[in-house]
């Protein structure tokens, strides 16, 4: 498949990419690509599945109020962990890194399902980001070994379109699911197509053919990992989830515990930085990853488009069941639309760059309609046309499904082939990032709402103070109350939400500023 050489900076052997003119594709080439597609799908599905239903699995354990965690738990090990596969498969092979991947996943998978209270259920969220984080990453860098750079762009398409089915089917049938058979079948489901792909990969995945390695035992391959790096990266993250959860909801945004963990995660994240910048070992990042005009503003535009995509995300669902009072299914059919949509942008995005190399301008059109669609979703009213709430919905999706790939390739066109597993890795690194503050952020700002209006919204009530902390521990407690009490409650979710929407829409339009500094001069050709 491909031969390597030896990289003296960071002793890694580093494989060359495949020959453009003679190509062929490897023995059993199909097999590998169904593994890897079934990961794909799962990473999707996962995805939606649980803004679809989280609502429901929060009121559930009665803590709807944290209900941020069975995201922000996911997203901070996925993220922590997602640049180290592109690390560990360039030192110990891409084909363990692929197993570890599938087989953590299906595990946290598995213990969600099982979990009998809402901390087990978040610890093995937390477990299944540790294999999340590996499945979108290994199947983009794998095919980075077998496929050329220009031959690649309809290849990604294509993953991008079985990551928008299995978005769609999580979105689709998740809420259909916890509310027939129950929300632990969103999780069961999942563990017999890990398997199946496990067993898949088992057969068919092996790692390049290398020259000589020998010289790379198990304990020296281990002391250049940058698991210091690592480590912080994830106290930093949870840390700051911690604040942003507690505050303005369980306490106030002024209390010394609040500050002082947003604080401190801020420490640690500079920690971090200076950590990648002195380290002896591989860094998870090379800060050269992220140094000149064009990487930083494709970097930032990336972090940007993360946070207005999960904050859209996270805070749809609670509209459709807040505002509209739609039950789970219902949501989540309605998520289906955007989600169908969203592997279209992948296929006009993989033709743009197969056919006409173009990269910069895909991110700006993918940033614009970001920006666009979250302005939209922030315009809804609470009594509106109907059509609106199917057709405001459909320009942001279509926007993430053209950014990600663009920007995805804009960074490998940046680096050589030798860096391109760090380099996938480090966009979704970056993207997760802005994925986890996200959902932290726009569920601070729907709490911090709530717990400021709802005192005033519920007038004289007797049980007032009891009534306000079941409303925001339990979003089907809005189901039960009576008229004249349910609407003002209603009313100030809505509220919280339209921040909520108004901060991701401004999130989105500075990820456009960004893309606009954006440069293409350097870049490799995508195309022919």
């Amino acid at each position: 498949m491909s031969t390597v050489h030896d990289n003296e900076d960071e002793g890694v052997p580093l494989l060359k990419a495949p020959d453009e003119d003679a190509w062929k594709p490897p023995r059993g080439f199909i097999w590998i690509e169904l593994a890897l597609f079934a990961n794909v799908f799962l990473y999707g599905f996962d995805g939606t599945i649980t803004a679809a239903t989280y609502a429901v699995i929060s009121s559930d354990f009665d803590a709807a109020n944290t209900a941020s965690w069975l995201t922000t738990s996911y997203l901070v090990t996925s993220t922590a962990f997602q640049p180290l596969y592109g690390r560990f498969s360039d030192i110990f092979g891409r084909r363990i890194c692929f197993f570890v991947a599938t087989t953590t996943f299906a595990i946290g998978c598995l213990g969600c399902g099982l979990a009998q209270d809402i901390i087990t259920l978040n610890v093995f969220r937390a477990i299944t980001g540790f294999g999340g984080g590996g499945l979108m990453t290994m199947a983009t860098i794998i095919n980075s070994d077998m496929i050329p750079f220009r031959r690649r762009g309809m290849y990604q398409a294509l993953q991008n379109t079985i990551f928008g089915f299995g978005a769609t089917s999580g979105a689709s049938f998740g809420g259909l699911i916890a509310d027939t058979i129950g929300w632990r079948w969103c999780f069961n489901f999942q563990v017999p197509v890990s398997v199946a792909a496990l067993v898949l990969g088992w057969l068919v995945v092996t790692n390049p053919k290398r020259e000589d390695d020998a010289g790379n035992a198990l304990r020296s391959m281990w002391a250049k990992v940058d698991l210091t790096g690592s480590l912080l990266l994830v106290v930093a993250l949870s840390i700051q989830c911690v604040g942003l959860s507690l505050g303005g909801n369980e306490l106030p945004w002024s209390s010394g515990w609040v500050i002082g963990a947003l604080v401190g995660s801020v420490i640690m994240l500079g920690a971090f930085v200076w950590t990648e910048h002195r380290t002896s070992a591989i860094p998870i990042i090379p800060l050269r990853m992220l140094s000149g005009t064009l990487s930083v503003s494709i970097q930032v535009a990336n972090v940007c488009a993360g946070l207005a995509a999960y904050a859209y995300l996270f805070t749809l669902p609670l509209f459709f069941q807040v505002v509209l009072l739609d039950s789970a299914s219902v949501a989540g059919a309605r998520l289906a639309i955007p989600s169908l949509v969203y592997p279209v942008g992948g296929i006009i995005a993989g033709l743009v760059i197969s056919r006409y190399g173009k990269l910069i301008p895909l991110v700006r059109v993918g940033a614009l309609l970001m920006a666009f669609g979250n302005a939209l979703v922030t315009s809804l009213g609470f009594h509106d046309a109907l059509y609106k709430y199917y057709v405001f919905i459909v320009p942001a999706n279509l926007g993430q499904g053209i950014i990600y790939p663009a920007i995805l390739f804009t960074n490998l066109a940046t680096f050589e082939h030798s860096d391109h597993a760090v380099s996938a890795s480090t966009v979704y690194l970056v993207r997760s990032v802005g994925s986890v503050w996200g959902v932290a952020i726009s569920s601070a700002i729907v709490q911090t709402t709530l717990k400021a209006r709802l005192p005033a919204a519920l007038g004289d009530l007797p049980n007032k103070p009891e009534l306000i902390e079941h409303i925001r521990h339990s979003v089907t407690t809005l189901k039960d109350l009576a008229p004249a009490i349910q609407l003002p409650a209603r009313m100030a979710y809505y509220e919280g939400i339209r921040y909520a929407f108004a901060a991701s829409t401004g999130f989105a339009v500075l990820g456009l500023l960004a893309s606009l500094f954006a440069n293409g001069k350097g870049l490799r050709s995508t195309s022919k």
